[in-house]
């Protein structure tokens, strides 16, 4: 995504959003966004893409607390690049984060390898994880919720110890 115009919510992650606010915790987007690094999308349009999603959601009654982005390429192999866990470790200082006691929700393999190297619960979310056998495969104990519509349900079995607690390498 470059630019607004782009810009698509999956379909109910809205309202699944909507319902995860109802538990009083932050809410924080973590994103490794390349395009910066590469010259195809600036800062500024960056933090304009954010404003515009941020609004839409705080029409829905959805409050983000903040969006920590790595502009980084692959190539530049940061620390704040998922899989690596340093905007994990920024947001909990930020916020007063246990992350052992937090989830992270993603779509990649690079969103569960930098959950588990920060302490967190991974839950995978969106038909790519249904689809991807390598993923699902090589996170055969992974809680994966395919679709926005169970996300609610998934969260909370997660921040209630149902599932055992997945922990980085």
């Amino acid at each position: 995504v470059l630019d607004w115009s782009q810009f698509v919510f999956v379909p109910g992650i809205r309202e699944a959003l909507k319902q995860l606010s109802s538990l009083g915790l932050p809410m924080i987007v973590i994103s490794n966004q390349a395009a910066v690094g590469k010259g195809l999308l600036d800062l500024d349009g960056l933090k304009e893409i954010t404003a515009r999603m941020n609004g839409a959601l705080l029409a829905d009654g959805t409050s983000l607390a903040a969006a920590y982005y790595c502009p980084h390429r692959i190539e530049d192999d940061c620390p704040c690049r998922k899989p690596k866990p340093a905007l994990l470790f920024s947001a909990a200082n930020d916020f007063n984060i246990e992350l052992s006691r937090s989830i992270f929700i993603g779509d990649s393999e690079t969103d569960v390898q930098a959950a588990r190297a920060a302490g967190c619960t991974p839950l995978l979310l969106g038909p790519g994880v249904h689809a991807d056998s390598e993923l699902k495969a090589s996170n055969a104990d992974l809680l994966a919720s395919v679709t926005p519509h169970v996300l609610f349900q998934a969260a909370v079995k997660c921040l209630h110890n149902e599932i055992p607690v997945l922990s980085g390498n």
